[in-house]
């Protein structure tokens, strides 16, 4: 299967063309036009790699690939009509004068060979749908078996490894203390772990889920991470959703607010972590700044944001940008902009 396409195009090329050639009366051109007969000819070569290779899989895109697509069509109906133009006449062209004027060659022998022109247009352009159709449903099959692979394979190390071990531990000695103390955060700490322990395996199984819940997720993440926290962090969390109703990938942005805690935490030097979210349109960004502390960040091999490309890649693959890397300030940045999709 790696390879039908080239084979298509092998056949195409070599078999399909040349046979209707031979078959419909166009190689009669080669002797009295040989120069329009092969700009005809190379014209349907090209019809068919730029419908099969340019405009077909545009057509499954919205806003400006369709455009593009359509506008293809429009330039290659002009040229098609420019080529039918051309006189051909029938063989009687080339007779006497006089025998014109008492048999006038048959206009319908013109008409004839300009529709020839046409005729072989519009079968190149079915056989390179019917192939392109073929090939983009294929393509489209593929890629989403890939994308519920790689949503098993999230599910499933969800379960084994999404929550960071020493977070959960700290957190329970956080809540063990307040219990002691009898603080009055004990009642809202424990709620807070609750929702975000259900909120993980409840939606393990969706592929999309409401930005305002990922958002949610996310200030109650933070919120029990600042109860190990002393005076030394600055932990920031801000945020704008205009549309409530937008959706993103679960456990998606997580990724980038536990690189951070994990990297970008000091429990005995000042350190920061600034997070933005903003929402507007159809368009999401979100930010994450911190201080790095080299031993950490040199001893990570940042699974997480790797597997968080991927995701990005496959659920994204034209509608998002990201980019982060550590600056000469020493401070990690990630900033994410994608389309987001609604509920």
């Amino acid at each position: 299967m790696k390879h039908t396409p080239l084979y298509i195009d092998f056949a195409f090329c070599l078999v399909f063309l040349p046979l209707m050639i031979f078959i419909c009366p166009v190689e009669r051109w080669w002797g009295a036009y040989p120069l329009f007969f092969s700009l005809f000819i190379g014209w349907l070569y090209v019809t068919y790699f730029v419908y099969k290779y340019f405009l077909i899989p545009r057509l499954f895109h919205g806003g400006r690939q369709r455009v593009y697509a359509l506008a293809v069509v429009v330039v290659s109906l002009l040229i098609t009509s420019l080529l039918s133009s051309y006189e051909i006449t029938s063989p009687v062209y080339h007779n006497s004068l006089y025998q014109r004027e008492v048999y006038p060659y048959p206009v319908w022998g013109v008409r004839l060979n300009q529709q020839a022109v046409w005729l072989y247009y519009v079968v190149v352009v079915i056989f390179c749908f019917a192939v392109g159709m073929l090939n983009e449903a294929y393509r489209q099959r593929m890629a989403r078996e890939e994308v519920e692979y790689e949503r098993n394979k999230a599910e499933l190390s969800l379960y084994k490894a999404q929550i960071n071990p020493h977070f959960l531990f700290n957190t329970l000695n956080t809540i063990y203390g307040l219990l002691i103390t009898h603080s009055d955060k004990t009642e809202a700490t424990l709620e807070r772990f609750i929702n975000l322990t259900k909120y993980m395996y409840n939606n393990a199984n969706h592929e999309y889920i409401s930005l305002v819940e990922e958002v949610e997720y996310i200030g109650q993440y933070i919120d029990l991470q600042k109860l190990r926290l002393n005076e030394f962090a600055d932990v920031r969390f801000t945020h704008r959703v205009e549309d409530e109703a937008m959706s993103v990938p679960p456990m998606m942005l997580i990724t980038f607010v536990e690189n951070a805690f994990k990297y970008g935490i000091s429990s005995n030097e000042p350190c920061f972590i600034h997070i933005r979210l903003n929402q507007q349109g159809d368009t999401l960004c979100f930010e994450v700044d911190n201080s790095v502390f080299e031993r950490e960040h040199k001893n990570s091999k940042q699974m997480g944001i790797e597997n968080c490309r991927k995701r990005l890649s496959l659920l994204y693959p034209d509608r998002h940008r990201l980019d982060l890397g550590r600056d000469k300030d020493n401070v990690f940045r990630v900033r994410l902009e994608l389309k987001t999709l609604p509920v």
